[in-house]
Formats: C-alpha cells, sequence, structure tokens
C-alpha cells in the first residue's frame, strides 16, 4: 500500500515486531499503534525508528512491550514530526540528545518507562513543544533551565522520578503552563514568589512528595484558574496564606503532613466549590472558622492531628460527619452530639459551677458527721480507681503519624465490604482478617484489627508510620484509615488499600495457578527493588521484618507489591529508633523466614531482611516452603538448595513446573542436557539459587547486601532469557497456554 497515508491499528492484541517494510511507506503522515503487544523487551526493538519516513507527523507507539533503548538516530526523524509517543514501555536507557533536532514537536510522551540519566538539556530547542511528559522513570540530576525556553508548554509532567534540586526560575517564561507535575521526587528549596506569580495560568500544581521547604508563597492567590493543589508530604512551614481564599476555582487542596503553624484563615471559607481539603499533620492552632460550615460542596475535610482548640462550629456542613476528621486535636469540644466531644463552656457556666462546688462543700463541712465524712471519701476512692483502672484496660487508637491518611468511618467500610461478611474475607493476619470491597466504585481491601490480640494497636500504628514514609511502585499503598468506633459502641481499627486482583504470591506458589520462570524472575526483581528503597534510598531507612509468600501481592499485571508492615522498623541511622528499641512482640517476622539471629535474641536490622528474601528466593524456585516436612534440625532449605547446586543437579530441585516449560520430564533429563534452551532454563535457574544462598547465609556479615542481589537477578533476566515465555505480565495462563517465541 506504497500511497498508504495514514495507519491506525490500536488498542488491539497484535505481538512481535514492528515489519520493516513499514519505513517504506514514504508518504505516511499518521502511524498509530498505540495499546497492543508488540515489541520483545528487548534491546532492538525500536531500531525500526531509524527507517521511518520523512512525512510522519503522528507516531503513536505507547503502551506496548518495547525495550532496549531510544536510538540516537531517532533525531533523523521527519522533521515533520508532530506528536511522538512512546511511554508505557520498558524502554531504558538515557534519552538521546538528538531528541532536541525534533524541533516540530508539539507532544512528547516518555512517561513510566525505566529511563534513566538525566533530562537532556537539548528539549529546550524544541520550542513549538506544548505537552512534555517524562513521569514515571528513574531519571536523576536537576531540573534542566533549558525547559523555560519552551514558551508554549501547558502540560509538563516530570513526576516520579528521582530529580533533584529546586525548581529554575527560568519556568517562570513558561507562562501558558496549565499543568505542572513535579511531585514524588527529591526536589528540595523554596518556591519563589517570581515563578507563582508567572505561572497564573496554572490549573493543576502538584508538588507533594518532596522536600520542599520555606513559606508557601502569597503569589497562591493569583492562580484564580488552579483546579487541584496538592503539595502535601513536604517541610513547608509558617502560616497557610490567607490569599489562597482568592482561587476561586480551587476543588482540591492538599496541603497535609508539612509544617504549617498558626491559625486556619478565615479566607477557606471563600473557596465555594471545594471539594476536598485536607490539612492534617501540621502544627495549626486555634479555632475551626465557622465560615467552612458554608462551604457546601465540601465532602472531604481532614484537620486531624494538628493543636486546634475550641468549639466545632454545630451547622451546614458540619451537621454531617462522613468524610470529616478531626482526630489528634485534643482541645476541641462541642459540636454536634455524634462526635462525642467534651461540652464547651461558657464562662458564666464556669463562674456558676464554681460557685455551686463551693456552697456544696460549705453544707457538707457544716452538716456531715466525720463517720459519714470518712464513709464518702472511701466511696470516692472506690470510684476513682474503678475509672482509672477501665481507662487503663481500654485500647489507645490515636495515631502518631497516620494523620496524613483519610480517615473513613465504620459504616462506609461496613457497607463496602456487605457488612463485613464472610463471603468477602480474603485472608486473614497475625492482628486480623482481610476483606474485600468496593469504595465508590474503586476495588479495595480492608484490614480489620482484632483488639483482642495483644500488639494489635501497636501493629496498627507501626503500618501506618511506616507507610506514611514510603512510596514505591513496589510497595502496596495504603489508601486510607478507619479510627472509630462500631454500631456496638467498640473500639474498631481498620487499613484499607488497593485491592491486588491476582492475589498473593503464596496462593501461586503453593495453589492451583502456575508461574512462569520469567514472570517469576520478573517478581524476584520487584521484590528486591522494594527492599532496595527501604533499605538505601528511605530517610530513615524501613526493615520490614516480615517478608513471606503471603506478604507479596500481585497486581492485574502481574506487579508484585510486597506490603503487610505490621512489624516494621524504623531506623535512625542504622539503629532502631529508641521508641522501637524493645517489642513486647516477640520475634519479628514468621517461622522459617526469620534470620537465625533474631532467635538468640539479636537486633532487627536490614541484613534480617535480606535473609527472607533468600529464602522466599530459594522458595520460589523450588516451590518448597521452608517449614517442609523434609526439612529437620540437620538440614534446611538453604542447605538443601547449597549442596544440591553445588552438584550442578539443579533440575533435581526445581519446581517441576519450570521443567514442563520445556516439556521436559524428570527421565528426560539427560537426552535434552545439551539443548540450548534446557541449558539457559538450568543457568537461570541455578544463577537465582545463587543469589538465594548468598542473601540466607546463617551470619548477617556473609549475606550479600540487597543492591547486590538485585543487581544479579537483572543481570540474569538479561543474559539468560533469551528465549521468552510468549506471555504478557499481566495474563499468567496455565502452562498449556504457553507457546515459545524466538
Amino acid at each position: 500500500m506504497s500511497a498508504l497515508q495514514r495507519l491506525d491499528f490500536s488498542r488491539n492484541n497484535l505481538y512481535g515486531n514492528i515489519p520493516e517494510g513499514l519505513g517504506r511507506l514514504k508518504y505516511l503522515e499518521w502511524c498509530n499503534l498505540e495499546r497492543n503487544n508488540l515489541g520483545t523487551e528487548k534491546e532492538g526493538d525500536l531500531d525500526f525508528l531509524t527507517n521511518l519516513t520523512t512525512s510522519l507527523k503522528v507516531l503513536g507507539i505507547n503502551k506496548n512491550r518495547f525495550g532496549g533503548m531510544i536510538p540516537r538516530s531517532i533525531g533523523n526523524l521527519s522533521n515533520k514530526i508532530e506528536i511522538l509517543y512512546l511511554g508505557g514501555n520498558m524502554i531504558s536507557g538515557h534519552i538521546p540528545v538528538e531528541i532536541g533536532n525534533l524541533t516540530s514537536l508539539i507532544s512528547l510522551g516518555l512517561y513510566y518507562n525505566n529511563l534513566i540519566g538525566e533530562v537532556p538539556s537539548s528539549i529546550g530547542n524544541l520550542v513549538t513543544l506544548q505537552m512534555l511528559t517524562l513521569g514515571g522513570n528513574g531519571l536523576q540530576g536537576t531540573i534542566p533551565s533549558s525547559l523555560g525556553s519552551l514558551k508554549n508548554l501547558y502540560s509538563l509532567g516530570l513526576e516520579g522520578n528521582m530529580l533533584e534540586g529546586s525548581i529554575p526560575l527560568n519556568l517562570q517564561h513558561c507562562s501558558s503552563l496549565q499543568e505542572l507535575y513535579l511531585n514524588d521526587n527529591k526536589l528540595n528549596g523554596t518556591v519563589s514568589m517570581e515563578l507563582v506569580h508567572s505561572l497564573n495560568q496554572l490549573k493543576l500544581l502538584y508538588l507533594n512528595g518532596n522536600s520542599f521547604t520555606g513559606y508557601l508563597p502569597t503569589t497562591v492567590g493569583e492562580l484564580i484558574n488552579l483546579y487541584e493543589l496538592d503539595i502535601s508530604h513536604n517541610k513547608f512551614s509558617g502560616e497557610i496564606p490567607a490569599e489562597l481564599g482568592k482561587c476561586s476555582s480551587l476543588e482540591f487542596l492538599q496541603l497535609q503532613v508539612n509544617s504549617f503553624d498558626g491559625r486556619i484563615p478565615l479566607s477557606l471559607g471563600s473557596l465555594k466549590v471545594a471539594r476536598y481539603m485536607d490539612l492534617s499533620g501540621n502544627n495549626l492552632s486555634g479555632k475551626i472558622p465557622s465560615r467552612l460550615q458554608n462551604l457546601s460542596s465540601l465532602h472531604i475535610l481532614n484537620i486531624s492531628f494538628n493543636q486546634l482548640e475550641g468549639p466545632v462550629p454545630a451547622k451546614g456542613i458540619f451537621t454531617n460527619l462522613t468524610g470529616f476528621s478531626f482526630q489528634g486535636n485534643e482541645k476541641l469540644c462541642g459540636g454536634i452530639p455524634q462526635l462525642h466531644l467534651p461540652r464547651c463552656l461558657s464562662i458564666d457556666k464556669i463562674n456558676n459551677e464554681r460557685r455551686r462546688s463551693m456552697s456544696t462543700a460549705v453544707i457538707i463541712a457544716v452538716t456531715v458527721s466525720i463517720f459519714f465524712g470518712f464513709v464518702l471519701v472511701s466511696i470516692f476512692t472506690w470510684v476513682i480507681c474503678r475509672k482509672v483502672s477501665k481507662k487503663n484496660d481500654a485500647p489507645t487508637i490515636s495515631l502518631m503519624d497516620g494523620g496524613q491518611y483519610l480517615r473513613l468511618s465504620y459504616k462506609q467500610l461496613w457497607d463496602a465490604t456487605n457488612g463485613f461478611s464472610a463471603g468477602n474475607i480474603i485472608g486473614a493476619g497475625s492482628f486480623g482478617s482481610i476483606y474485600s470491597g468496593s469504595l465508590e466504585g474503586k476495588p479495595i481491601a480492608v484490614k480489620v484489627m482484632n483488639l483482642e490480640k495483644r500488639g494489635a494497636i501497636k501493629s496498627f500504628k507501626a503500618e501506618c508510620k511506616a507507610l506514611s514514609k514510603i512510596r514505591h511502585r513496589n510497595l502496596l499503598r495504603i489508601l486510607s484509615c478507619c479510627a472509630s468506633l462500631d454500631f456496638k459502641g467498640e473500639d474498631f481499627l481498620a487499613l484499607v488499600y488497593e485491592l491486588m486482583p491476582n492475589g498473593s504470591l503464596e496462593s501461586w506458589l503453593h495453589g492451583s495457578r502456575t508461574l512462569m520462570l520469567e514472570q517469576r524472575l520478573d517478581i524476584a526483581i520487584d521484590i528486591a527493588s522494594a527492599l532496595e528503597y527501604l533499605h538505601h534510598d528511605c530517610e530513615p531507612e524501613i526493615v520490614h521484618c516480615d517478608l513471606k509468600p503471603n506478604n507479596v501481592l500481585l497486581d492485574g499485571d502481574m506487579v508484585a507489591h510486597v506490603g503487610d508492615f505490621g512489624l516494621a522498623k524504623i531506623l535512625r541511622g542504622r539503629f532502631l529508633s529508641q521508641e522501637q528499641s524493645t517489642s513486647s512482640l516477640g520475634i519479628k517476622g514468621t517461622m522459617g523466614y526469620v534470620p537465625p539471629e533474631y532467635g538468640m535474641g539479636g537486633s532487627v536490622s536490614m541484613q534480617g531482611d535480606t535473609y527472607s528474601f533468600g529464602i522466599l528466593l530459594l522458595e520460589m524456585v523450588t516451590r518448597r516452603r521452608p517449614t517442609d516436612e523434609i526439612f529437620n534440625a540437620n538440614t534446611s532449605l538453604h542447605n538443601f538448595c547449597k549442596f544440591t547446586a553445588a552438584n550442578s543437579n539443579i533440575f533435581g530441585i526445581v519446581d517441576s513446573h519450570l521443567l514442563a516449560e520445556l516439556n521436559i520430564e524428570n527421565n528426560e533429563h539427560e537426552t535434552n542436557q545439551e539443548d540450548v534452551n534446557v541449558k539457559r532454563l538450568q543457568d537461570c535457574c541455578a544463577t537465582i539459587i545463587e543469589v538465594g544462598v548468598a542473601c540466607s547465609m546463617d551470619s548477617p556479615n556473609e549475606r550479600v547486601d540487597i543492591r547486590e542481589a538485585l543487581k544479579a537477578l537483572n543481570n540474569t533476566k538479561i543474559k539468560f532469557l533469551k528465549r521468552r515465555v510468549g506471555v504478557h505480565r499481566q495474563d499468567a495462563p496455565s502452562s498449556s497456554q504457553v507457546e515459545f517465541v524466538a
């Protein structure tokens, strides 16, 4: 079809490579191949870009499986190209500087790949660019000041990378900018007033999840088109600027987990269209402005864990508790009866109470004999002792560092889980049961704490505290929490997570479903990536303490997420913080995965997590639990794999389902030993076992660091999986559905 101008094969199930013949369509202007399964996730997938026609204006290959690096020849693409979408793939390496040659580009999308290195300053040459999305990669360095040359830019996405430094002032020249995503990086410094003043067309501003300091500029009040502002999880200080009340279009305001102090500005009562407002986890004081009760559109208000005091408004939106959180403000009083806050006393009432008390005391002193006085004192003492005892027995449900999460009511979770129906139970942990549910159309998992179990409240606090400090694609994300009373007036604690539709790794390893070798390797890399982040990229570092298959959950794309941080410990300078140096929960972890030094009174450490990961790796390859009945005092899963691998008898210990990938039966080992695919599978399994053994050495000092383990696993995937299973990660079919492709 040599005259073809427009080609659109998007949103199908196409797989394989892009044919070379595409480059012969010299009139081709539009090529859309997005949302397929094209590519092999390997180097060379993007070589076809070299031969594309010089007439091309639009190229979309986003959301496929293209791997490898972007060739430098991309700079030789058509000088007419306006739209280039490569996002949502597995592209690695650096962004080539030659991309700055495509001066006709209007939209450039490289989001959610595996790109590393710095953002090339040559992108500043793309002066016609209107949309630039580089989020969800591993980009490092600073934001190049050359981006200030993109005066037509309306959307800039750099979120979810590892960018450092401050926001370059040159961005103020991007006066057309409407959407700015800088969240979840390592940015710091202050946000300049000049910058905010110049970007007065902004509708979406995301700075959350960084380390910005100083005051929030008062020029934020000039952003009259601002629809959503999220600066949560930073280190902003000072007062919340009253000028925010001028942002008449603001619907979502998230300022939680900063160091704001002073009063809640009265001007926030002017945000008539506001629907979501989170001011929790700051140092705000004074009263709740009564003007907030007139915000009829406000559905969510979280002001918990501040230092607010005085009466809670009892009119307008405050008559409905749903979506409102006030916890952690000990001096609040009044409000509607359902809040169960102390009664607010006026000055006159306080004086009347004092006079009444004095009169009663005089009458008792004059008319009551010493005998009855003694009796009254005895009764009074008994009542006080009883109250103190009852108070000591009651569980404490205040969350020290959990104020950044939206609180949900017990009724909301009751409705979401069909009344915590037994049919909704999807799992059980040491301190509670886990229910599936649906909240506002979103599938959720609800972990309900069993408060009768010793340590449940401590586990609840530990999980909130740990998860408040971390965010990573391979960690289970907490959506919300509930610290409330149930319908019987009993204390109720629950955590709400994203529902992982493919369940736990335990159910795949030891259930009826089967994981292919590449899937197991991908999951192992995901888990190691999560541990590397917890051990080396968190500040302070976090030790999980309970890594096992049950605590590794798989999403719809079979990407692994490490969860259950109920036993997690936060380190201070590589040592346990003072508050966690002792514990009432006993040995941390689960039998078989607990490192030997914990059983001998050793301190919790990152090496302990590495040991659990090593055992988990060995279990993934052999499909044998560390508590399997074949292991006893004289042997273990570690020794079983170590000695068997040393004798080169890999196929004697690996899971039989892995052998089925190549139709290998136990009695066919020798006849297939020379087959190249058998050799690759054997070498791959041997390397995984070698890493698992190195991680699970008895002595903590002999264990490899998780970074080295992750590097070895990544090299294994690149080196040995020359023939990969022809299936996308999210499909996870049975072995009968698998076929091999070159």
